[in-house]
């Protein structure tokens, strides 16, 4: 029997996942988008269902009536609302998944919503769908998971499934976000300083020498093991940074953000736990904050 799917929300990721599945030979995808006949929206929402080769429904009641797999994909302050539109239509054995940029707090409401009715997945998406379409990497947990995986991994999608509740896999999402995000910011400040002085790409060279030094694990392991026990040292070094920076005219936000998180690390008296001794095992820190 031919799966058949549904997206709630026709935008760029429900169309670039519709299009990659349909090039799998998943046939049966049904897509319902609340500006389905509302112009301007409209032109591009037919354009890309019909390049994705997905049926569009006037209606939310006929998608979830008509589909086995249900994908919710709008905005994150629609996920409770839709979630509570459509969980009165939902039957025992539907799987609903939300692939919404929410956080876990949010996911979890929406799973209170739906599992009465129907099975829930937490799905987050790991990267950028447009690039990768349906082969994007998602993190899968909640209920409905395993099942998920089951059914659609055959149509070539990147799913991982992660035992436990609804909430884990976005929380995995948003806590990745700190690093990606933040890295990025780390970045802008460190070349438009460096740039100041003519030398961003020495400075860049720098920290790519000090990034592949090895395996990234055991450069991640290295750097937090020794920050643990330095920050002090280093939260006054950040001083000199900023006051560079503000002699240079170039905004500090990230080197102020740095300083307090090594301030908040020195409150924690994790030299003295270490006895001075960078751990094997940034794992063992966890221990040293309790």
């Amino acid at each position: 029997m031919q799966l058949k799917i549904g997206f709630i929300g026709f935008g760029e990721a429900s169309f670039h996942i519709a299009k990659g599945l349909a090039s799998e030979g998943l046939a049966d995808i049904i897509a319902y988008d609340k500006f389905w006949d509302i112009s301007p929206q409209s032109e591009l929402i037919q354009k890309r269902a019909q390049e994705a080769g997905a049926t569009l429904t006037p209606s939310l009641e006929n998608l979830i009536a008509t589909t086995e797999i249900v994908f919710s994909s709008v905005s994150a302050n629609m996920v409770v609302p839709l979630a509570q539109a459509s969980a009165p239509q939902l039957q025992p054995g539907q799987i609903y998944v939300d692939i919404n940029s929410a956080g876990p707090d949010t996911k979890v409401k929406a799973d209170a919503i739906v599992s009465p009715h129907a099975l829930f997945v937490d799905a987050a998406v790991m990267g950028p769908v447009p690039t990768s379409g349906h082969r994007v990497p998602i993190l899968a947990s909640g209920a409905g998971a395993a099942l998920f995986v089951e059914k659609m991994k055959p149509y070539g999608m990147n799913l991982t499934l992660l035992e436990g509740p609804a909430g884990k896999s976005s929380a995995s999402k948003m806590f990745r976000s700190i690093f990606m995000k933040g890295f990025v910011a780390l970045l802008l400040e460190t070349i438009v300083a460096g740039h100041k002085y003519g030398i961003e790409d020495d400075v860049l060279a720098s920290v790519e020498e000090t990034l592949t030094a090895g395996p990234f694990l055991e450069v991640t392991n290295g750097l937090l093991a020794r920050g643990a026990i330095h920050s002090e040292r280093r939260e006054h070094e950040m001083d000199e940074v900023i006051a560079t920076l503000k002699g240079i005219d170039v905004d500090s936000t990230m080197s102020e953000a740095t300083k307090a998180k090594l301030h908040w690390c020195t409150n924690l008296k994790l030299k003295e736990y270490f006895k001075g001794v960078p751990p094997k095992d940034f794992h063992e820190i966890f221990a040293a904050m309790k």
